[in-house]
């Protein structure tokens, strides 16, 4: 229970002042009042003294700084949290901390029922992973629902899009290749170890749109209305992403990226909001989807 208590006060802080600055008073009446409401039925304390660990302990587990501004008397966050999973895991913490703090929860917060199965696959990849053990599973493709025995050397979990992939190196060629969960039954992990894969997933996912890479990055120049283009700002279609002008009338951005099938997907979802300028051949993809489109609705 100490252990829970531990990391709940660290999530308590953090989410505090990621959101404003606090003097420790009232950071102080913040947590104590979030961990009596949690009835963790023991005995927990929060004194500047238990505070100057929590701020070694978040730096060191999170990478999080905590400073203190002199002028103000007040302690705060003043940058990004660069580390996605720390990020989504704070995220999935504030939301947690809404849901459970609201006294009737339907009438105010509505979650979205679609979601995508094999999750239940995560615990025991990630069980495999961590110990080198070798998996086997059924796959089954489902553009040609072709459905293969796979035996593979896991190396990490990806998410993309709401979905969930194996990444793993197949032993039947030795290549890395990516195995989308919703797509893998049957589930066994072999007693069979294997030595740890040198496979740098940030260097080789860094330009891809979701999981594929396997078109060469290249510059893509996308104009977007002015009012779509006010979406794309606030949630960037690739970390790339960077405005080249801003006006009343559109938006221009470019991005470096593998102009894959999930791209161009991506981008006949936004309809006449947005053209592509460049490349050429991206261009001209997009353009045959639609001329194939309009070719059902005729």
């Amino acid at each position: 229970m100490a252990k829970v208590i531990f990391y709940k006060r660290y999530l308590y802080i953090v989410d505090r002042l990621k959101s404003a600055p606090s003097n420790f008073k009232d950071l102080h009446k913040l947590v104590m009042t979030k961990l009596e409401n949690e009835d963790l039925s023991a005995n927990f304390e929060f004194s500047a003294r238990t505070f100057d660990r929590d701020k070694k302990d978040i730096l060191d587990l999170f990478g999080i700084l905590i400073q203190y501004n002199r002028k103000d008397k007040v302690y705060y966050i003043d940058e990004d949290i660069e580390d996605p999973s720390v990020s989504r895991m704070i995220e999935a913490f504030s939301i947690h901390q809404a849901l459970k703090e609201g006294n009737k929860i339907a009438p105010s917060i509505h979650l979205e029922n679609r979601k995508s199965s094999g999750t239940a696959l995560i615990n025991g990849i990630l069980y495999a992973i961590q110990n080198n053990f070798q998996i086997a599973f059924t796959h089954t493709k489902f553009w040609n629902m072709e459905i293969t025995q796979r035996t593979v050397k896991p190396i990490a979990i990806k998410e993309s899009q709401h979905r969930w992939y194996l990444i793993a190196q197949d032993n039947k060629n030795g290549s890395i290749k990516n195995f989308g969960f919703d797509r893998i039954t049957d589930l066994k992990i072999s007693a069979d170890k294997f030595k740890p894969i040198v496979f740098d997933m940030d260097k080789n996912y860094q330009h891809a749109f979701g999981i594929e890479t396997y078109e060469p990055v290249q510059r893509i120049v996308l104009s977007f209305t002015w009012q779509q283009g006010n979406y794309i700002k606030s949630f960037p279609l690739h970390s790339s992403q960077k405005v080249v002008h801003n006006t009343e009338e559109e938006l221009l951005i470019e991005l470096y990226m593998h102009p894959t099938n999930d791209f161009i997907m991506e981008l006949l979802k936004y309809g006449d909001q947005v053209e592509v300028y460049e490349p050429s051949t991206l261009r001209k993809a997009v353009k045959s989807r639609i001329e194939e489109m309009i070719k059902i609705y005729n």
